[in-house]
């Protein structure tokens, strides 16, 4: 998987599968100092139609806690469909650190830069 370095930011699409197997990109701020898996703004949530699981506590990068939306969708992460949950956030797309366990990322940081994520085997 490949994404680039813009503004100080590590930015890569993620495919999202929607139930009619339609493969939608969305790009993600790739954000380690998130633990979670994936955040999305409620506007790009409702425009995927992705399925609502429960609200949930969450914590937020100033410290703070929140009540937010968890919603579930299924990716294309390393080649392979798999399910995640994500958070509803009105922020950027985020994609955290769950999401890239068991990943290798090179990252060239200079605006430009080319990042490439591979699944450690």
């Amino acid at each position: 998987m490949r994404g680039r370095v813009a503004d100080h930011h590590i930015l890569m699409d993620l495919i999202f599968i929607l139930p009619d197997r339609r493969m939608v990109p969305v790009e993600m701020v790739v954000d380690t100092g998130y633990v979670g898996t994936i955040t999305l703004p409620s506007a790009i949530v409702r425009t995927l139609m992705l399925p609502f699981l429960r609200r949930s506590g969450a914590k937020l990068a100033d410290g703070s806690s929140i009540m937010t939306d968890v919603f579930a969708a299924n990716i294309l992460w390393h080649d392979v469909e798999v399910e995640a949950e994500l958070l509803s956030l009105d922020d950027r797309p985020l994609l955290g650190m769950l999401l890239l366990n068991g990943s290798n990322m090179n990252v060239v940081f200079e605006n430009g830069g080319v990042m490439d994520l591979a699944e450690i085997v």
